[in-house]
């Protein structure tokens, strides 16, 4: 009932010259919604590039060997601020959120060889709300849908240094989320009854992820992460405008496999990195029926760091990280005419230091559009500011 229900909240935009809408994006109402993707707070400024980066103070969400401790304890946190203009068919309807986008917890064990990796991180989500009259003779009624939610995962696992050259992580992860719809009818004539109903779902189901970082120089790596697919359990609960709810319903939903592959060339002052991601959501499946709707996500991500110096004993501002890239993407949708819709993405960011180089804070800007075809009247401008903290801390010395 959920995705058919969702189904109908996406045909019901197409109402929007009826009404307000508000959504993160239009496309969220498709499937699970948008995919959410991230790879370290250092990558945002990049472009989204950075799976083959190993660097300290750059806790890698994508790729779990791409962590360099230095035998310090790590803790990153990141929020994410976005404005969305949706136009269609020449009307255009502003939307901000704000919502927290990662978070990772290392710890390095034997002599720094071994680390355990624990993570809170989405995947995708969704947030719609549409409004629209329907005139009936002389009855007129007032819909309002609304819809929110998302899929997370929870995240613990290894990274273990095989050399200097060889790196492999694993992870493994609990997938949860929940999703609520509720739609309204109101009338205008005191004869009808307005109705409220409540759709919620519940899902869960576990999943891995393997990490891998081979340096055939000191400077310059190759990287390749592969995530599993996951077996969502699903379990809704519709709560009519009686108040009496039904009994639930059981679903499963397969969510689909994704792999990337990356490069990066570290040097003193200058870091260049690009990544090539897919995740196979044409296999997205909801009680093994196909949503015809739905394309493969494909990403290409590039861009470029700058630093002074590293070192914490000379000035400041030749400690602060400057970035810049850019991205395109293949959205896994599809639009009303069967087109595949994009996205481009224009970054800027920058890296603070803090406390002799024990911590920084990272903060990312990104402008860019999604688009479909010209024979689509639907296309959104985004705006994207994240913030992230990392701290290091010494929590073990050896004493003998």
């Amino acid at each position: 009932m959920k995705i058919s229900a969702k189904s109908i909240l996406a045909l019901s935009t197409l109402l929007l010259l009826s009404g307000p809408v508000k959504a993160d994006s239009y496309y969220s109402t498709f499937g699970l919604g948008m995919p959410h993707y991230y790879v370290s707070p250092q990558s945002v400024g990049m472009g989204g590039a950075g799976m083959a980066v190993q660097q300290y103070l750059s806790l890698n969400e994508m790729n779990p060997a791409g962590l360099d401790l230095k035998g310090f304890t790590m803790i990153s946190a990141s929020f994410q601020g976005e404005m969305i203009n949706s136009t269609v068919s020449g009307q255009t309807a502003q939307t901000r959120q704000g919502r927290a986008t990662g978070f990772r917890f290392v710890i390095p064990l034997k002599k720094n060889r071994i680390a355990f990796i624990a993570g809170l991180r989405p995947l995708a989500k969704s947030e719609m709300t549409v409004e629209f009259d329907q005139n009936y003779d002389d009855l007129t009624v007032q819909r309002h849908i609304g819809t929110s939610g998302g899929l997370s995962a929870g995240s613990i696992g290894l990274k273990y240094s095989i050399s200097s050259r060889l790196h492999v992580g694993a992870l493994f992860d609990f997938n949860f989320g929940a999703y609520n719809e509720k739609w309204s009818t109101d009338f205008d004539d005191d004869t009808y009854i307005d109705t409220n109903d409540d759709i919620s779902s519940h899902l869960w189901g576990t999943g891995a992820e393997l990490g891998v970082i081979y340096k055939p120089l000191p400077v310059f790596s190759l990287a390749g992460v592969l995530r599993t697919r996951s077996d969502l359990h699903i379990e809704t609960t519709i709560t009519p405008g009686s108040g009496i709810k039904q009994p639930a319903i059981v679903q499963s939903a397969l969510y689909p496999l994704a792999f990337g592959i990356g490069a990066a060339l570290d040097l003193p002052t200058l870091l260049v990195a690009a990544d090539f991601y897919q995740q196979n959501w044409q296999d997205y499946r909801l009680d093994s029926r196909q949503a015809g709707n739905l394309a493969n996500y494909t990403r290409i991500s590039a861009g470029v760091e700058y630093v002074g110096s590293k070192d914490y004993l000379v000035g400041y501002t030749k400690r602060i990280a400057f970035r810049i890239g850019g991205s395109w993407a293949q959205l896994p949708f599809n639009d009303a005419f069967g087109n595949g819709v994009k996205e481009l993405l224009g970054t800027a960011g920058f890296g603070f230091p803090f406390n002799k180089n024990l911590g920084r804070i990272d903060v990312s800007l990104e402008a860019g559009k999604r688009f479909s075809s010209d024979s689509a009247s639907y296309s959104e401008d985004l705006f994207r500011i994240t913030a992230s903290v990392t701290s290091a801390e010494k929590w073990f010395r050896r004493i003998f």
